[in-house]
């Protein structure tokens, strides 16, 4: 049952005046329990310091995301090691704050903050504030702490040859993965925040001579103006700031691999982690980028060439195959060999279903055998395959249900999707695939050709933030093209500053050229 919405009484409506820093400590005190009220994890400790002149101050900060230890050993001790039993008379309020700050403190860094609202948003992302009365400043020491994951190997993105670290929930981290990578000062990570209540930290990451700036502003541009309560993952960005987000294809890709990152970085494009997201995003991106591999170039380039060709063959074959075979025995069966055409006739001869409907009984069969095996704990997952590929290739043939050609033709489809290293395109293809299904099912091999039409239409209509999505094959460029189909060799990459030009770029110049041509021709 649906819940209405209770009346507001007139108290809640009323808006609260804003929260101003005191130099009086209690008054500080009352303003943090009001708006931490009922959290449970605020700790806040009372100091007095001084032999005879007593000095009051207060410690604040949150338990769990901020190191007890760090604040235990160099906060609360060098406090009464150096000042509980001093002598403070000689010492004003403000030389007392300066001492405090300079002299007390065994930490990298601390920060003085004035704005109370900084104040709240520092101790709630795991800083550790210092109070002290009679001042209208504070003191800020970095004890960010949290439990996350260690450092581990990819789960969705495994590669045979290669480093073998992935993205973490924590951002700090994240950052440190790619900051290992590229020791270079033209590497900038910019951190904003997005999400008006969770204020989750987000990094764009790129290197400063060689990103384009019209790209770098329009998207720094668009997360500003991100109006969201919360971003819990970095599916929240994606679709946020991509200018298809009714398309089935990706425009951003994703990948919780580091050295994906840095590598794109590298070449002029932009990384963005999210903080507590695994995965990171680069754009712009184009449709060629999502079947590459980092084992393309972590191996001889032959095999990486040979690879690459294979998983564009198998994309292919996921999204045809099981369509050509429903045109052929349902609309052109003139097409198929003699001997062939008898043995499938003979395999359907009691399968009471038409031939699309066998075909898509099978492809959702098979989607409900996947996602089972995703979803069920690790343990049972293998079960669960095993099972029903014996219920499904034996069973339903020994009954009469399904064909044996049928069989193989879906599992070939199925399994050509798992060699696209990019899940999120491996998804469009299943969604495709269908699409296919139907038009063979309706008009044969034209209406394959047919849905074959509109979906390149649909691919050249896309770009990822002003870069056309089907980039270098069209528009096309020989000499972005060379490394799409066939991995060069290290020494024929684009490794100079000339060479890694963004595609945005060198688009946008190529226009305003021919706008420029167009011009001239009419006048």
């Amino acid at each position: 049952m649906r819940l209405g919405n209770p009346k507001r009484s007139k108290q809640s409506k009323e808006v609260k005046a804003p929260v101003v820093l005191s130099s009086e400590l209690q008054i500080n005190l009352k303003n943090i329990n009001s708006e931490l009220q009922y959290c449970a994890d605020l700790i806040v400790r009372e100091f007095e310091v001084g032999e005879t002149k007593k000095r009051k101050m207060a410690l604040i900060h949150l338990q769990g995301i901020s190191n007890g230890d760090t604040i235990s050993q160099f906060i609360v001790d060098p406090i009464l090691h150096r000042w509980k039993n001093s002598n403070l008379d000689r010492l004003s309020d403000l030389n007392f704050f300066n001492e405090m700050k300079e002299n007390t403190f065994d930490v990298p860094q601390v920060k003085i903050e004035n704005e109370w609202n900084n104040i709240m948003m520092a101790v709630l992302n795991g800083d550790t504030a210092i109070f002290i009365d009679n001042q209208l400043k504070v003191l800020l020491i970095d004890t960010k702490s949290g439990q996350f994951r260690s450092v581990s190997e990819s789960t969705g993105q495994t590669i045979i040859r290669g480093p073998k670290d992935s993205f973490t929930e924590s951002i700090a981290t994240n950052m440190s993965l790619l900051r290992y990578r590229i020791r270079n000062t033209q590497f900038k990570m910019e951190m904003l925040k997005v999400g008006d209540v969770t204020n989750t930290n987000l990094v764009i990451s790129y290197l400063d001579d060689k990103v384009d700036r019209e790209l770098l502003n329009s998207i720094r541009d668009k997360i500003k103006h991100i109006k969201i309560k919360g971003v819990l993952e970095s599916i929240y960005i994606e679709s946020l700031i991509e200018s298809k987000p009714y398309s089935p294809f990706p425009t951003v890709l994703d990948t919780e691999r580091p050295d994906v990152i840095a590598a794109n970085v590298l070449e002029g494009r932009i990384g963005l982690l999210v903080d507590g997201s695994p995965i990171g995003l680069v754009l712009p991106a184009t449709l060629p980028m999502f079947f590459q591999s980092p084992d393309d170039y972590n191996q001889r380039y032959i095999v990486g060439t040979f690879l690459r060709f294979l998983r564009f063959t198998a994309f292919l074959i996921s999204l045809l195959v099981s369509a050509f075979y429903l045109a052929l025995i349902t609309h052109h069966r003139s097409m198929i060999p003699t001997p062939l055409l008898v043995s499938l006739a003979a395999q359907r001869e009691s399968v009471p279903f038409p031939a699309i409907v066998e075909l898509l009984l099978m492809e959702f069969a098979f989607e409900i055998i996947r996602e089972a095996s995703i979803r069920s704990p690790r343990v049972l997952a293998s079960t669960v395959a095993i099972v029903g590929a014996l219920v499904i290739g034996q069973a339903v043939v020994q009954a009469g249900i399904i064909s044996t050609a049928m069989i193989i033709f879906v599992s070939i489809t199925g399994i050509s999707s798992f060699t696209i290293p990019n899940y999120s395109v491996a998804a469009s293809a299943r969604l495709l695939r269908y699409l296919f299904i139907l038009s063979a099912g309706v008009a044969g091999l034209y209406g394959i050709a047919l849905m074959f039409l509109f979906w390149l239409v649909h691919l050249n209509t896309i770009d990822s933030f002003g870069v056309p999505y089907m980039m270098p094959i069209s528009p096309l460029s020989i000499k972005d093209n060379e490394d799409m189909l066939i991995r060069l060799q290290r020494k024929d990459l684009k490794t100079t500053k000339d060479d890694v030009v963004p595609e945005s770029s060198r688009i946008r110049k190529q226009q305003k050229r021919n706008n420029g041509e167009d011009n001239e021709s009419k006048s």
